[in-house]
C-alpha cells in the first residue's frame, strides 16, 4: 500500500523540483539583469562623462592577471627558441654591418631585424657596407618595414616604408613592425599578421619568422591576428659587442635584432612595460609552439554567461527562501532577509569563475570573458529586489492572471 503513495510523493518533489528550477520569474530576473548592463554599458560608451568606465569595462581581461601571476616567480624557463640581440647605441652603419656578418657566422635559424633604416646617409662607405652584409646573409632573413596611412574606406594601407637598401638589392623576405594595440594607448594582447596593402596581403615581420622557422604557413593565415602567450620565460639577451662569445646561444636559433633600452620602443603588457623587440619574441613563440589563446565567440559567451547567471539566481533564491522559513527571530532568518548569503553565494560564483577560467585558459588556452558574468552575478541581489517591487506593483494594479504565479507574487490582504 505504502509503495504507490511513496513514488508519487517522490514523483511530486521532482515535479515541484524541477518547476522552482524553470520558473519563468527565474529567467525573468536574469533577462533584466542582462537589460540593466547592456544599458550600463551603452550610457559608459556613449556618454563622455562616462569614457574612463567604458575604456576600464572595454580594457579588462581576467588573462592579464594569469598571465601576471604566472611571471610573479623568479624562476622562468630560458627559451632555447629565440635569442635576443640588443641593438641598443648601435646607430654606425658600418658597425651594424659588421654585428650582422657575425651573427650571420654563427648560423642562425632565422634571423629578423626590428629595424627600418632609413634614406641613405652621408656616411657612404658605411651605406655600402650595410648593402654588402645584406647581400651576403646565408640564412633566411626578415627585415622590417612599416604601414603607412590607413584608408577607412578602401580598408587598407596606402603605403609602405621600407629600408634604404631595398632600392638597390632584392630582398627575399620583409615584414611590417606596426603594433596593434587593444584600446586607445592601452594593453599589448595582439599583434597583427596580416593586413592589406597597396592592393595587397603584406605580413607581419613575427608572422614571416614564424613561417621561415616552421614551413607552415597555417599558423600565419588562419587569423589576421595572433593572441600573445606571455608565458613564464626568459629569452637571453646578447650584447652587439659579444656576438662571438654567444655563439652557442645564437646557432640554430631565431635571432631577433633590436633595441632592449630605447624608451621610444616600450608598450605596456599584461607583463608590465617591455621592448617591442621582446613582444615580437613572445608573438615568435606564441605561433611556433601554436599556444594562442582561442577567445570564445561571443554568441557563446553570451549563452554562458546567462547559464551562470540563472544558476546564481536559482541558489540565491532558493538559499534565501529556506532560511526565511525559520521563526523571523532567529540567526537562519536573519542570513536570509540581511542579503548575507546572497552576498557569499555571488562571492563564490566569481572565485568559481575565475578558477574554471584559469583552468580553461593554461591547460586549453582558450580564453573566457568572465567581465559580462562577474558584473552580471554582482547585480543579481539588485535586480531581483526591483523585479519583486515590479510584481507587486502590477499585482495591485492589473489582474493579470498569470502574475499569481509568481514567485513574488504578494496579495494584499
Amino acid at each position: 500500500m505504502g509503495g504507490p503513495v511513496l513514488k508519487n510523493k517522490e514523483k511530486e518533489k521532482k515535479t515541484n523540483l524541477l518547476g522552482f528550477i524553470f520558473h519563468l520569474d527565474h529567467v525573468g530576473v536574469t533577462v533584466m539583469t542582462l537589460l540593466i548592463m547592456q544599458s550600463l554599458v551603452y550610457l559608459a560608451f556613449n556618454k563622455g562623462s562616462l569614457n574612463p568606465v567604458a575604456r576600464t569595462i572595454e580594457n579588462f581581461r581576467l588573462s592579464d592577471m594569469f598571465f601576471e601571476v604566472d611571471n610573479e616567480g623568479e624562476a622562468r624557463d630560458t627559451s632555447d627558441l629565440i635569442t635576443i640581440v640588443d641593438m641598443t647605441d648601435v646607430y654606425d652603419r658600418g658597425e651594424l654591418a659588421d654585428i650582422i656578418n657575425q651573427i650571420q657566422a654563427c648560423e642562425p635559424s632565422v634571423m629578423g631585424v626590428d629595424i627600418v633604416f632609413n634614406g641613405f646617409r652621408n656616411d657612404t662607405l658605411g651605406n655600402e657596407r650595410l648593402v654588402e652584409a645584406v647581400c651576403n646573409t646565408t640564412s633566411t632573413t626578415v627585415w622590417a618595414y612599416k604601414l603607412i596611412d590607413w584608408n577607412n574606406k578602401n580598408a587598407q594601407f596606402e603605403r609602405t616604408y621600407h629600408s634604404f637598401f631595398t632600392e638597390l638589392v632584392d630582398v627575399d623576405h620583409e615584414g611590417f613592425i606596426n603594433v596593434q594595440r587593444d584600446t586607445n594607448g592601452g594593453t599589448v594582447r595582439t599583434l597583427g599578421l596580416h593586413r592589406p596593402a597597396e592592393g595587397r596581403m603584406e605580413y607581419s615581420l613575427s608572422a614571416q619568422v614564424a613561417f621561415a622557422a616552421t614551413n607552415d604557413s597555417s599558423i600565419i593565415t588562419k587569423s589576421k591576428d595572433c593572441n600573445i602567450y606571455y608565458s613564464s620565460t626568459y629569452f637571453p639577451v646578447v650584447p652587439s659587442d659579444s656576438i662571438a662569445a654567444h655563439a652557442d646561444q645564437i646557432r640554430s636559433h631565431i635571432v631577433l635584432l633590436g633595441a632592449m633600452r630605447d624608451l621610444r620602443d616600450q608598450h605596456y603588457t599584461p607583463i608590465g612595460k617591455i621592448p617591442g623587440v621582446k613582444i615580437l619574441a613572445y608573438t615568435i613563440q606564441t605561433l611556433v609552439q601554436r599556444r594562442m589563446p582561442i577567445d570564445t565567440p561571443y554568441w557563446l559567451t553570451v549563452i554562458i554567461t546567462f547559464m551562470l547567471m540563472w544558476f546564481v539566481q536559482i541558489l540565491q533564491f532558493g538559499s534565501i527562501k529556506f532560511l526565511k522559513k525559520n521563526p523571523e527571530a532567529s540567526i537562519k532568518y536573519y542570513l536570509g532577509d540581511s542579503g548575507f548569503v546572497s552576498s557569499m553565494i555571488s562571492l563564490g560564483a566569481i572565485i568559481a569563475l575565475a578558477f574554471l577560467s584559469l583552468l580553461l585558459f593554461f591547460h586549453w588556452n582558450i580564453y573566457l570573458n568572465t567581465a559580462w558574468a562577474i558584473m552580471g552575478i554582482a547585480l543579481l541581489a539588485n535586480t531581483r529586489k526591483f523585479y519583486a517591487l515590479l510584481v507587486r506593483i502590477l499585482s495591485s494594479r492589473t489582474k493579470w492572471a498569470f502574475l499569481s504565479h509568481s514567485l513574488f507574487y504578494f496579495k494584499a490582504k
